[in-house]
């Protein structure tokens, strides 16, 4: 029931869960016009989601340079350094003290730091993915879309 939100650049897989192809995707395509049919109902909100995921990052790494060089670190002390990173940002977001870098943030519900992720259409090259995979997470993709129309 946990699924990683990706992009199509990625390749279909099991717990990955991307938008339908060919159909519209980035929320500047949905200004001033309501989406037509459960796909593209799926594919705005799953955009909606991937754009609110890039802005906390993003906002994570503009705060905490230590996330902006995580390779050399074990896994474990990554998953450990991006937890506390979250729980100082939630702790100074909650107190009263005026923080500057949350001021940006606040008058600009749309910002997003320049070095946050982007999309990586085309990085990834598609091997041999067996059928029943994709199929599943075609029809988890399609059950979610459903239940967003219902």
């Amino acid at each position: 029931g946990k699924y990683y939100l990706a992009d199509k650049g990625y390749p279909d897989r099991r717990g990955i869960l991307t938008p339908y192809s060919k159909i519209r995707y980035h929320q500047s395509e949905f200004r001033g016009a309501v989406p037509r049919g459960y796909k593209e109902i799926f594919n705005r909100s799953h955009s909606s989601l991937r754009s609110c995921i890039e802005r906390a990052f993003g906002v994570l790494k503009a705060r905490w340079k230590i996330l902006r060089a995580m390779p050399r670190y074990s896994i474990r002390d990554q998953n450990r350094a991006i937890l506390a990173t979250f729980a100082l940002h939630n702790y100074i977001r909650r107190s009263t003290v005026c923080d500057p870098a949350f001021k940006i943030i606040d008058e600009d519900p749309n910002f997003i730091p320049l070095d946050s992720l982007s999309d990586i259409a085309g990085n990834f090259v598609e091997d041999n993915v067996e059928r029943p995979i994709v199929e599943e997470m075609s029809t988890i993709r399609d059950n979610i879309a459903s239940s967003l129309v219902a």
